[in-house]
């Protein structure tokens, strides 16, 4: 797992938030759950960028190049903004991973060929990211953390803010 904090230069940084932070930035409910469970508050707001390598968003594309490149990725998968709503005590969504495998020959493909997960949070606030080892991430602003697909991770809700913003991104080294 590597972390890193002021991932992007200010003006970098500034440009992406100037793009996505404000009020007309185009939101769409998810109606399916954040993650398969029966718990309060399991939805979110997203903005699809890439999925499946298909540009979704050419705009917002172009605003998270430097974002991007940074990653040094072999090939991006899927790029996408979520966005989870304000709660009065913070819900931990269950573990998963973000690309699903069938078997444990999968999990070594996964592992063999670099499929790496970068979240960057694009606000801080109280929610974080939390690991099957018990590892908790803080959201902060400009952080960017990277590791493993095969990594059993979720996020939470926050009660600080009125929104917690997490670019996730799926991708090859």
């Amino acid at each position: 797992m590597n972390i890193v904090d002021n991932f992007l230069n200010k003006s970098e940084y500034d440009n992406l938030k100037n793009h996505i932070m404000v009020h007309d930035f185009p939101w769409y409910y998810c109606n399916e759950k954040v993650i398969d469970s029966d718990i309060d508050y399991n939805y979110q707001f997203i903005h699809n960028v890439i999925q499946n390598g298909h540009i979704d968003s050419p705009i917002t594309f172009e605003v998270l190049k430097p974002l991007l490149n940074k990653l040094n990725a072999k090939t991006i998968f899927r790029v996408k903004i979520n966005l989870t709503t304000k709660t009065n005590k913070i819900i931990e969504y269950p573990l998963h991973r973000d690309i699903n495998v069938k078997d444990e020959k999968d999990v070594e493909l996964l592992r063999k060929d670099n499929f790496k997960v970068a979240l960057y949070y694009m606000n801080t606030n109280n929610g974080y990211t939390y690991f099957e080892d018990g590892k908790k991430i803080k959201s902060v602003e400009n952080r960017l953390t990277k590791f493993d697909n095969i990594t059993y991770h979720s996020g939470t809700t926050c009660t600080d803010n009125n929104k917690r913003v997490v670019i996730n991104i799926n991708y090859e080294v």
